[in-house]
């Protein structure tokens, strides 16, 4: 796993208004890669006062249209750079919160939908493969979702709710998620891909302590 790297400006970078401020797409992409790179400073806390925005920009991210609370800005924007940028930098805010995500049941499971959706993209991207442009980056940040599944262990908070039943959706989430794990990893991916996908699944069954549903030991 690559050294977490020292942030430039956290508490400017790190909130909601410097999210939101963007003017156009390319200037929002320029916003979430420098927001999920300040998030990945082991210097970040929650609830700190040094970081007095990170809670509205975990907020932000999760935010939806006026006119229709069912449409997420950023996870479900028209840019698929932009969601897949959304994704990460919510992979770490997983990560900073630990164990207790700052979102609530229904923005998890949509935070999940978007990362299976992304980590599916997996299974196609080789990294030295030259011949597709930008392959080597998304692959990069492909493989960042699969790296923070197993070292991370978010899937277990899919674990949780599924255990606590406080979601309906949440069963149904964590089979697909699994499911891809399994299916995205491609012969000519390199060892660590198998392994961070062996890792990651067994995060999510061993977390059931023994009772596991029969529809994830389906998959």
């Amino acid at each position: 796993m690559a050294p977490r790297r020292k942030a430039v400006d956290p508490p400017q970078v790190l909130s909601a208004s410097y999210l939101e401020g963007a003017k156009n797409k390319n200037d929002l992409l320029k916003r979430l890669k420098n927001i999920t790179e300040q998030l990945s400073d082991e210097d970040v806390e929650p609830h700190s006062p040094h970081y007095p925005g990170l809670s509205s920009l975990a907020t932000s991210l999760v935010s939806v249209n006026d006119d229709d609370d069912t449409a997420y800005i950023y996870l479900n924007h028209k840019d698929k750079d932009v969601r897949l940028h959304s994704v990460l930098a919510c992979m770490e805010l997983f990560y900073i919160y630990a164990p207790e995500p700052p979102w609530n049941e229904d923005e998890i499971i949509e935070i999940f939908q978007q990362m299976i959706r992304q980590l599916g993209n997996l299974a196609t991207c080789i990294p030295n493969d030259t011949s597709v442009s930008n392959q080597v980056h998304q692959y990069e940040a492909y493989f960042r979702i699969l790296e923070q599944l197993s070292e991370v262990k978010i899937g277990v908070v899919l674990v949780d709710l599924v255990r606590t039943e406080q979601a309906p959706h949440a069963l149904e989430t964590l089979c697909e998620l699994i499911k891809t794990i399994l299916t995205c990893v491609h012969v000519d991916h390199p060892p660590e891909v198998g392994q961070h996908a062996e890792s990651a699944v067994a995060a999510c069954v061993e977390e059931f302590e023994g009772n596991i549903p029969n529809a994830v030991l389906d998959e």
